[in-house]
């Protein structure tokens, strides 16, 4: 019988830990059987692709998946396609060039004929799979998780380049600092999400294909380690709700970035050069031989940058802050029949900053393999095996400038080797119709030291070593229930164990070694989350969930120094783990035949032992800071996105956040109590309390591709005394393309197209000459205008 459906929318340890070998062992035992007693005879699914108006559609990519099953094809000359599948059930999706994207539940129908709708015609949020949110495949109206996604499309007609800049079209997304990764310290780009703050190190999770892509020494994220042209889609879940899931790190949020898995021969490549002399290549190409695959894809960045001291305040010492980077990434995988899937993929990083005078410079390279199965049938369900590693090599320069910044004088030459292994496995399976059940286990060890040679006046004042080890272990379960036609319900339950081990402080002084050892540590956390979407109908829907989350503090916090201008911040190596506990509300609305989505999300977020850069001297030269566990820290507010689909080429969207962000609780350390007897109710630094973003898209594949998107971000202070206001800004950026045809686009784009001057950054002057500026600001970054060429093969 043929089923006619149509749909409208749519990243080695030194000593590597034996229970990460025993388990590894155990999967692949565990894969090996399954494989030999598990496989299911697969069933042909044929069909055709077309237009509403019945016309064929030719090069449309057909997929099927099921948990981490995945099969795909691509439809011929007459628009028709075949797939071999081998699960119980799953989401068929298709997609064509100036159509919007199919997606729906397969229910054994061995024929299927496709209708896809011109672009912008349909809701295609409503109708996206998420897979982050719940680990699974779930579509996004059956999710509670408020979740943004962005398609390979979407990537493309962005005017942003860094990927950093791209995200902050989602409110309430913000790094440590405003500024872009661009030209910004690696230590500055760690995420914060629904006003949570980062410490340096991020809030919020960054994955490459389930693999984590954040530092494990200093938890920030190199956003230049994922090669553009190679993304699939990006999916950011806001909120701790996924925390019982991810574990440590996923405080504030997770981000997916998912790469591309070729089904043909496929390039993709783009080019351009830009203002401050800046230049780009990002290239993907790949092939499929018989049931192998491969990949390589790589990413070329330089720019000039520009000098971040305002002109009335510079002097000899200020240059360009500017970065380069390459980075080259290889994948081998091959399929085994239709239900099971193994890949090897490597990369190598290289990365280099100056960061705004002659002096202070920082250098990353970054080694990284992961390996991973997947495994389904209808009986056994779907299983996952990750192994993972890193070696990476962090060198940073800081010095001391004078008042009037004619001089400076190096102050530590820092080395900070690091290497990390980390292995995961997940089931899941489906139960009757009503019932999905997912189980899982993830490791990692992380081992990493910071080795500063001391400087004083530029005569060698001494030698330190600190460091140490941290091991994860966690197990997580979640329960996904369907207790009726309306109602979904979620419930997750993880179990985090952190210990801190092996750590030390060597300090080396007129040749004299002093070892000071630190005591080993371990903290438990168990993360519960319930959540529950109701479906009212007529495109209405309820959400609510509550849920509990942990952090650990990273080697970096706890053993690394840095500087920022005259600010020297110590890590603290007591320092304990975050806890939060949340609750967050939303009603989220289809309106309009579909072409008007709206979503309310109101939270509250409670962390106690949140790690805050605390002030501790600030009439001294450096100003000395420390990171400390302060009492509690609350974060309230509420997050607004709309859509509305003009027509099938005009698209304006927008987001809005408020997060009342402050220190709720302090008790002082008595180091600090003369100069700052309470925090409470500071703002946490670097968080602003308002956002938004708005965006209009026209897409004419025959004609233009136009975009344009405002940014605002409120005023926001830049240190834990509320002494140093940053004041709120807005931008805007530009993107305009035109298709030559046989694949080939051309466009301009600008990011801050009216060169708006901003503060990222004000670096207080201590004891300042009588008719001096008391502080030093540090400017964002102005106009890049850049033109450019993309090539995709094969052509739409």
């Amino acid at each position: 019988m043929l089923g006619i459906l149509e749909g409208r929318g749519s990243k080695s340890v030194s000593r590597l830990n034996s229970r990460i070998r025993i388990a590894a062992a155990t999967v692949c035992l565990v894969l090996g059987a399954l494989s030999a007693h598990g496989q299911t005879a697969p069933s042909s699914l044929t069909g055709v692709v077309e237009d509403p108006s019945g016309a064929v559609i030719a090069g449309a990519r057909v997929e099927f998946t099921s948990g981490n099953y995945h099969a795909a094809a691509q439809t011929n000359s007459v628009g028709k396609f075949q797939l071999e599948i081998a699960a119980a059930s799953g989401v068929i999706s298709a997609r064509a060039a100036g159509f919007l994207p199919f997606h729906l539940a397969w229910n054994h129908e061995p024929q299927l004929k496709i209708v896809l709708h011109p672009q912008f015609e349909s809701d295609y949020a409503s109708h996206h799979v998420l897979v982050t949110a719940n680990r699974i495949n779930t579509a996004l109206e059956d999710s509670p998780a408020d979740s943004v996604t962005i398609s390979h499309d979407d990537l493309a007609s962005t005017p942003a380049l860094a990927l950093d800049d791209v995200l902050r079209e989602v409110p309430g997304f913000t790094l440590f600092r405003r500024s872009s990764s661009r030209t910004g310290n690696p230590g500055t780009q760690g995420v914060s999400m629904r006003g949570v703050g980062a410490s340096g190190a991020s809030r919020a999770l960054v994955l490459v294909d389930d693999i984590p892509l954040n530092d494990p020494f200093g938890g920030w994220v190199y956003w230049d380690r994922v090669v553009r042209e190679s993304i699939s889609d990006v999916e950011v879940v806001r909120g701790g709700g996924d925390a019982s899931l991810y574990g440590s790190t996923a405080m504030g949020g997770v981000i997916q970035f998912r790469t591309r898995e070729p089904e043909q021969t496929a390039i993709s490549a783009e080019t351009s050069w830009g203002s401050e002399n800046t230049p780009e290549l990002s290239l993907f190409a790949g092939t499929r031989l018989g049931p192998w695959y491969g990949s390589a894809s790589t990413d070329l960045f330089r720019t000039n940058g520009y000098i971040p001291v305002p002109e009335s305040q510079r002097g000899a010492v200020d240059s360009p802050a500017n970065s380069r980077h390459e980075l080259t990434t290889v994948e081998l995988g091959r399929h085994f029949g239709s239900f099971s899937r193994f890949f090897a993929r490597g990369s190598y990083f290289d990365e280099g900053r100056h960061n705004g005078t002659v002096i202070q410079l920082n250098t990353t390279q970054v080694g990284d393999f992961a390996t991973g199965w997947n495994y389904e049938t209808k009986n056994v369900g779907a299983i996952s095996a990750r192994l993972f590693g890193l070696f990476e090599s962090y060198h940073q320069t800081f010095s001391s400038v004078v008042s009037d910044r004619s001089s400076e004088s190096l102050t530590d030459d820092q080395h900070v080797p690091s290497q990390a292994l980390g292995g995961s496995a997940q089931w899941s399976r489906s139960v009757g119709r009503m019932q999905t059940l997912v189980a899982g286990f993830e490791m990692r060890e992380v081992h990493g030291s910071s080795n500063d040679d001391l400087f004083k006046k530029t005569v060698p004042n001494g030698t330190t070593l600190s460091g140490g080890h941290e091991r994860t272990e966690r197990v997580f379960g979640e329960d996904i229930l369907q207790l009726g036609p309306k109602l979904i319900a979620n419930l997750s339950l993880g179990y985090d164990h952190w210990s801190d081990f092996a750590a030390r402080l060597i300090t080396i002084q007129s040749g004299v070694a002093t070892l000071t050892p630190y005591a080993d540590r371990t903290s438990n956390a168990l993360n519960p989350r319930a959540s529950l979407l109701y479906h009212l109908g007529h495109g209405t829907s309820l959400t609510a969930s509550g849920y509990r989350a942990f952090r650990a503090p990273t080697l970096n916090e706890l053993y690394r120094n840095f500087r920022q201008g005259n600010t020297l911040t110590e890590g603290n190596p007591a320092l304990v783990a975050e806890r939060l506990t949340g609750v967050e509300a939303g009603v989220r609305q289809s309106l309009l035949s579909d072409r008007l989505s709206l979503r309310t999300t109101f939270f509250w977020n409670d962390i106690t032992h949140a790690v805050v850069n605390v002030t501790i001297n600030n009439t001294t030269n450096p100003i000395l800071a420390e990171k400390e566990n302060v009492d509690r820290t609350l974060s309230t507010g509420v997050n607004l996105d709309g859509e509305f689909r003009v027509s099938s080429a005009l698209q304006f969207s927008g987001g809005y956040q408020f997060a009342h962000a402050v220190v709720s609780g302090y008790t002082p350390n008595p180091a600090v109590a003369g100069i700052n007897p309470s925090l409470v109710g500071n703002w946490i630094a670097e968080v602003p309390h308002q956002q938004f973003t708005l965006q209009a898209r026209y897409v004419n594949p025959k004609i233009v591709t136009a975009t344009v998107q405002g940014t605002f971000v409120g005023q926001q202070f830049d240190n834990d005394q509320n002494t140093l206001l940053l004041k709120k800004f807005f931008t805007v950026d530009l993107y305009l393309g035109r298709s030559l045809g046989h694949g080939v686009e051309i466009f301009a784009a600008a990011e801050n197209a009216f060169n708006q001057r901003y503060y990222t950054a004000l670096t207080p002057v201590p004891n300042p000459p009588p008719g001096t500026p008391q502080t030093v600001p540090s400017l964002g970054a102005p106009i890049l205008a850049r033109i450019g060429l993309r090539y995709e093969f094969p052509g739409h």
